[in-house]
Formats: structure tokens, sequence, C-alpha cells
């Protein structure tokens, strides 16, 4: 599964690779969480999901409860980690309210990091950035080997 196959099969509620590690990784850590974005993907159809203004589209996926409460979106990807423009803005949005991490999972590598979304943004300003070949949306391009990286 990558960034070349449909919509369809990337959501694929079952075979959310990236969604199951952070799950497995909140758990081993005994770390309380919520599920708080949108899983309504898989319930309502697409042309009534596309009603919903894109702020709200883009609800990070898991409320955490550790020192404080706070936001947990969840992404996967093989050797590059692709963040389209478009839910940046509403990461933006979102962090102005509750502090927002990033759960992210490399299918290559094998391996998890977890960022402030704050900086994981100081780093994708540094990437170039394409399109997806079936809606157009443009995203960042970073390689894995760049998260976690200081760029202050």
């Amino acid at each position: 599964m990558g960034h070349h196959d449909s919509f369809n099969v990337r959501n694929n509620k079952s075979g959310n690779i990236s969604e199951n590690k952070c799950k497995e990784f909140l758990e081993s850590k005994s770390i309380l969480y919520t599920r708080y974005g949108f899983d309504a993907l898989f319930d309502i159809p697409g042309y009534k999901f596309s009603m919903i203004p894109e702020v709200l589209k883009c609800t990070p996926d898991y409320m955490v409860f550790n020192k404080i409460a706070s936001l947990l979106e969840v992404k996967g990807c093989s050797d590059v980690l692709r963040l389209k423009l478009l839910d940046m803005k509403a990461y933006d949005w979102w962090e102005n309210i509750v502090p927002l991490s990033m759960f992210l999972h490399s299918s290559t590598y094998k391996e998890h990091k977890i960022l402030k979304y704050k900086d994981l943004k100081k780093i994708a300003i540094t990437c170039e950035t394409d399109r997806y070949h079936d809606n157009n949306k443009e995203y960042y391009k970073i390689p894995w080997k760049r998260l976690g990286e200081k760029n202050d």
C-alpha cells in the first residue's frame, strides 16, 4: 500500500498499519487515549463527506491524556512522508486550540517517530513539494531520515 494506491485502498479501516502501531505504542506506555477524529470515511459516501469543512475533516485521530490532554495525528509512509499543505492549514488551526503531536510510522524502516506538529512543520517547509496524481493536492515530500532534525 502506498501513495499511488486509491483513496479507498489507502484508508482501509482494517489494514491501517500505522494506526495499529500507534495504539500498540500508547498501550505499551499505559497512555490513556480515545479516538477523536473522523471515522466517517467508512460510514458515509464520499460526496457527503466532502460537505464537511476542511478543518473538521482534518480532525486529529486521537486525544491522549498524559501530563496534559493533547491531540495526536497518525501518518504512515514508506521512506518519504507526504504531508498535504491543505491538511497543514487545519493542523495549524488545531494547534491553536490544544497541543498537537504526530505519530509517524515507516513501513520501510519498521519504526515510528513522534514529533510535535510545530517541529514537523519546520522540517516540512524546507522540503520539495509534489502533487497527488488522483486529486492534484500538493504535499511536502519529507524524507524519513529528516524527521527528528532540529530546525530552530
